[in-house]
């Protein structure tokens, strides 16, 4: 008896499994607004190579389509595309784009190559980039790590009938790359008294790859060195994919399983100081640092040192 209620259950398992994945039915004759690369409007990360196209439908016509925005402490920026007093972010309020009604928010999507404006009346379909908006709007302003942007999309239809969805977008910083003890990355004279030379990688998104480039014009006894330390004799130092550069740099660079998927990296250009008595001459070494976390976001930084 007890074998035969168990076999039961498991059976009746792949019915409540389906029934909690059913996908929601969208009535065809009213508004939908759809996601194609994130039919679910989860939150995605912005990033250059996220999709953020959405689709607008409305068999019925299209009567009204608004976009309120809350972008946190970034809300102010998108009162220069309203012209409607009433939707202007102000005390807290979050700002909203009109746009069939508001000739200023029309402008803005329509300099990004959005059909907007009172042609959208009447039509049944349309797209928006909400990727595009939110850079537009956000260009040249400092982002903090970790923040969250919302875009509601509101569309009405000329019976009345609406869809309202909601898109979360996450911004994770881009690695940075600092020298604590040389700020600005000046060039470094290594016949001076000797600086610590140790560079400091921090990767909210965790860090991907990490890469050194020896660059061309290089004293040959650096080059040469870099070379001897990578796996195909060539002058970029791969941390993370070149197995041989943990045993070439070892104490000064960290091997791969260090770095790898963590936020935090440290490079020790000490190195160059021992190198110098083997410098032929006068020379100029570059360093080009790239550091690349899982968001695909990327930084690169020079650092340089010359001998006399």
């Amino acid at each position: 008896m007890k074998m035969k209620r168990l076999m039961l259950l498991v059976a009746a398992l792949p019915v409540l499994f389906l029934v909690g994945c059913k996908k929601e039915k969208v009535d065809p004759l009213k508004p939908n607004v759809m996601w194609e690369s994130n039919a679910n409007f989860g939150v995605v990360e912005l990033t250059d190579r996220l999709d953020a196209v959405v689709q607008v439908y409305a068999p019925g016509k299209i009567q009204e389509v608004k976009l309120v925005l809350n972008l946190g402490s970034n809300n102010n920026l998108v009162n220069q595309y309203i012209k409607l007093e009433q939707n202007k972010s102000k005390g807290g309020s979050n700002p909203v784009l009109d746009l069939v009604e508001d000739e200023s928010s029309a402008n803005l999507l329509g300099g990004l190559g959005m059909r907007v404006g009172k042609s959208l009346i009447g039509q049944e379909k349309f797209q928006l980039d909400l990727k595009k908006i939110l850079e537009r709007i956000l260009q040249g302003q400092p982002v903090e790590n970790n923040t969250t942007f919302t875009i509601e999309i509101r569309v009405t239809d000329q019976a009345s009938s609406t869809d309202a969805k909601m898109a979360r977008f996450h911004f994770t910083a881009a690695p940075s790359i600092s020298w604590p003890k040389n700020t600005f990355f000046t060039e470094v004279d290594l016949d001076a008294d000797a600086i610590e030379c140790k560079v400091e990688i921090l990767a909210p998104g965790k860090i991907d790859g990490l890469k050194v480039k020896l660059e061309d014009g290089a004293d040959p006894a650096v080059t040469s060195k870099v070379k001897n330390r990578t796996t195909a004799s060539v002058t970029l130092i791969d941390l993370i994919g070149d197995t041989k550069v943990a045993d070439g740099f070892k104490g000064y660079f960290p091997a791969s399983s260090d770095i790898s998927g963590k936020d935090r990296a440290v490079l020790d250009f000490g190195f160059l100081y021992d190198w110098k008595y083997d410098m032929s001459g006068a020379s100029k070494n570059v360093f080009t640092i790239t550091a690349t976390d899982q968001n695909g976001k990327e930084t690169v930084q020079k650092v340089t040192f010359k001998k006399n």
